[in-house]
């Protein structure tokens, strides 16, 4: 099965509590036989009432029949189309709901709408919130229409009644029991709250668990709270309940937000009191374990993650009779306390705990006996049952669909075929293939998912050590099982990454192979049931080697010796030790393959293997058939939608120290370039965000495929000003497949077969400035010629189908 876990991307960005739920839902769906799931999300802005508009309508848009089933959480995703559409509801938005002022009115002038040109009807449906008379297409067109003929107009006060009444009746219809087939909230404060949910409908419940890591019990030496500092979180009552407590116990309060400096006069220069700013998740798990208590006080809250940290931290909680969600979990004086919502009575329950540390403890503990028993995979499962059960209902509900069998109508019946089996390839690597975020794993999914065509693709990957060892199925014939790190190899891992300063992974499971005792073991599985074994990169080899004497085919993603030469620097004997396992790798691998014919030039001339028919060129690619190729009229109108007004340049890269150089260089001429935007994806942006930058430089960090897809089709040009690594570029693959222009270095297209000045604008490194202007000056005929000369390039050059057929072809042989 295929989930996609639709949700927006806010604008400006920021990360809070449903970014949590949604990575925390699809690593544990893919973590499900037989389940594949992606988190899909699209920028969305909401500052005024053409920013909502547009968003429903790109959530309308969007085609995701390709998908088994979708998941939406949030506003505006339920107005996404799916056949099998589940809601599990984080909330609405909120200031046109429950939270919707009570100074303001909630009836509106019908005239003023008609006088727009709406038509009576969706003024009605409007007025009267009739969800069942109009449909989402018509009344977003009416809407978009009203609100194109007067966007100045008071009428789209945000919030107000007109734009309450909008955003309420297109949810209610997206929401119709005829659109969606399982309805589910995070809590029941979420589930009973009005206007959320359809009348009459079933909402199941299903509390659901953190993502943080490093939650453990600790010395009691703070009282610790942590939220965005919003009023509607009131910090402020628990500074004023701190202080009237007199307690010698320290508060430390983490998070920022607009009340912050209110809440910082409030506090008064205390001397107990510490405000952390926003902490980095191991810092907030250190702030848990050393509290005696956590006071989370917020009103009407959704559900509350601080309470489920806090308590799998093993602290009592203090919440409030009035906090919502945090009520839901806690069992005043056995895991917690709930007290009234004032200062005087928080202050009282401050004392109890800290005057009662032992008492604290105990409660603290019945609190994660509690909070242990939510985990990731109940949820899953919960979520696919409702959704197959809807179905169910549906399908009993309506008369057993007909077909022709042999000129006669009969019932549906899966049909039984005869398949031959295929032969077995097992692929070692020492990092998971799927979320697909980086190069190495664009070309680990790309290629092997079409080998899987003529091969049944098994990899063996190691994983983070919070990984529970199992097996997921990619596609049919395409499956990797995850063995997590043991604690040996994580202790090894640090020590000799702070040696090297870089990370280590790869070069530690080479050293180390016996730290990993299940991936030796599962790899010792493969290799007895597989007609062929590959080492993607080398340092599986050591591992393969301590359990098989197999045959194994080398993929080489790069020559590792020049890259990691780069990295380690001044480290020669890591890099000797890389080169000698390359070496290795090249001189016994019955085929090695390079990702262009300088990586292989380069690894002959290295290692002098004698074979040199058996090492040959796979190249890097893009499975061009699904990959859109952006329409400039439409490219337009999503510019217009976004507020891009001016030229916009794109870098997509992962944590990886070429795509560091290269960011280096995007830096430089940004200075240079003031009127142009510059905006880099990707965990690079993890590596460059402490970097002193320009401000027309943006980082976006890691994002979903539809999110990459959305900033492809309004950027202005792809940028590639790599300067140095090994391999070939796949961005620069991905840039042309979308039809996006091209700036790169000739490094940077080394090995991929583009032709400069033809499929791209060659800049050096120092004149890539120049580079970016020159593009900007082509007129539109030259810039489309360019642009499908480069698509051509990929359609027969680098195109994942045609590459892995050839690949598969050769593998064939060998089995044969």
């Amino acid at each position: 099965m295929k989930i996609a876990i639709v949700a927006p991307s806010p604008v400006p960005f920021v990360i809070g509590g449903a970014e949590n739920l949604w990575w925390g839902l699809v690593n544990a769906f893919n973590a499900q036989p037989g389940v594949q799931a992606d988190l899909l999300k699209v920028p969305s802005p909401e500052r005024n009432m053409g920013e909502l508009l547009s968003s429903y309508r790109h959530f309308s848009s969007l085609n995701l029949d390709h998908f088994d089933m979708v998941i939406s959480t949030k506003y505006p995703a339920w107005a996404i189309r799916h056949r099998n559409h589940v809601v599990y509801l984080q909330h609405t938005l909120r200031g046109l709901y429950d939270c919707y002022p009570e100074r303001m009115p909630t009836t509106f002038d019908r005239q003023l709408l008609l006088s727009l040109g709406m038509p009576e009807r969706i003024v009605r449906a409007l007025a009267e919130y009739r969800a069942h008379d109009v449909e989402f297409d018509e009344l977003l067109e009416a809407l978009d229409s009203a609100f194109a003929r007067a966007p100045e107009s008071m009428c789209w006060a945000f919030p107000g009644p007109v734009t309450r009444a909008a955003i309420r009746l297109l949810d209610a219809v997206a929401m119709r029991p005829d659109k969606i087939g399982h309805y589910a909230a995070i809590s029941r404060v979420v589930a009973k709250r009005d206007g959320y949910f359809p009348e009459g409908v079933d909402v199941a419940v299903h509390h659901h668990p953190t993502n943080l890591q490093g939650l453990v019990a600790g010395p009691q030496e703070t009282i610790f709270s942590a939220s965005r500092l919003d009023p509607l979180k009131r910090i402020d009552i628990i500074i004023e309940a701190y202080k009237a407590s007199r307690l010698d116990v320290p508060l430390h309060i983490a998070g920022s937000g607009p009340d912050e400096a209110r809440l910082r006069a409030a506090a008064s220069d205390h001397p107990g009191i510490r405000f952390l700013g926003r902490v980095p998740d191991a810092v907030l798990a250190q702030e848990y374990a050393r509290a005696v208590c956590v006071p989370f006080v917020p009103r009407d809250e959704d559900y509350g993650l601080i309470t489920l940290e806090a308590m799998l931290a093993a602290k009592p909680v203090i919440a409030t009779t009035d906090s919502g969600g945090p009520m839901e979990l806690i069992e005043h004086g056995h895991s917690g306390l709930i007290v009234e919502p004032d200062a005087r009575a928080l202050a009282d329950a401050m004392r109890v705990l800290c005057g009662d540390l032992a008492r604290a403890r105990e409660m603290g503990l019945a609190a994660r006996s509690h909070a242990a028993r939510l985990d990731w995979d109940t949820l899953c499962k919960a979520l696919l049952e409702g959704a197959h059960t809807a179905a169910a209902k549906a399908a009993m509900a309506e008369p057993a669909a007909q077909i022709k069998v042999n000129g006669a109508t009969g019932s549906t019946a899966p049909a039984i075929v005869a398949r031959r089996a295929k032969p077995v390839l097992g692929v070692l690597n020492t990092y998971p293939i799927a979320p697909v975020v980086s190069g190495g794993k664009l070309r680990l999914h790309g290629l092997y998912s079409h080998v899987a065509d003529d091969f049944d693709v098994r990899f063996v990957n190691l994983a983070s050590p919070d990984t529970r060892r199992h097996v997921r199925h990619l596609k049919d014939g395409f499956s990797e099982e995850l063995v997590p790190k043991s604690s040996d190899f994580i202790k090894l891992e640090g020590e000799l990454g702070e040696t090297l300063g870089a990370s280590v992974e790869d070069l530690t499971a080479a050293m180390h192979p016996r730290s990993a005792p299940q991936w030796l073991d599962a790899i010792d599985r493969l290799a007895r049931t597989a007609e062929l074994m590959v080492c993607s990169h080398p340092y599986a080899l050591p591992a393969l080697r301590e359990v098989s004497s197999t045959a194994f085919v080398y993929e080489a993603h790069n020559v590792e010796a020049d890259l990691k030469r780069d990295i380690f620097g001044s480290h020669q004997w890591a890099v000797d030790r890389v080169a000698a396992l390359e070496r290795q790798a090249v001189r016994e691998g019955v085929l090695v393959t390079a990702c262009s014919t300088q990586d292989r030039d380069r690894l002959h001339s290295l290692y002098e293997r004698v074979d040199a028919a058996n090492l040959i060129v796979v190249p890097n690619g893009i499975d061009v058939g699904t990959t859109p190729f952006r329409q400039s009229a439409i490219a337009q109108r999503s510019r217009a939608k976004l507020g891009i007004d001016g030229p916009l340049a794109l870098f997509m890269g992962s944590a990886h120290g070429p795509n560091a150089d290269a960011a280096r260089v995007i830096f430089e001429a940004a200075a240079h370039l003031p009127h142009v935007q510059f905006l880099l994806l990707g965990s690079v942006c993890d590596m460059v965000s402490r970097w002193d930058r320009p401000g027309n430089i943006g980082l976006a960090g890691v994002i979903s495929e539809v999110e990459k897809h959305c900033w492809l089709e309004v950027a202005d040009m792809g940028l590639n000003p790599v300067v140095s690594g090994s391999g070939t570029n796949l961005k620069l693959i991905e840039y042309a497949a979308a039809g996006l222009p091209i700036v790169s270095t000739a490094f940077g297209a080394r090995g991929a077969g583009f032709r400069a000045g033809r499929d791209y604008i060659d800049a050096g490194e120092a004149a890539f400035a120049e580079g970016i202007a020159e593009m900007l000056r082509l007129d539109e005929t030259a810039r489309d010629a360019m642009i499908r000369e480069a698509r051509s390039h990929v359609e027969k050059e680098a195109n994942w189908p045609l590459i892995a057929r050839a690949y598969a072809g050769r593998l064939k042989n060998l089995v044969c």
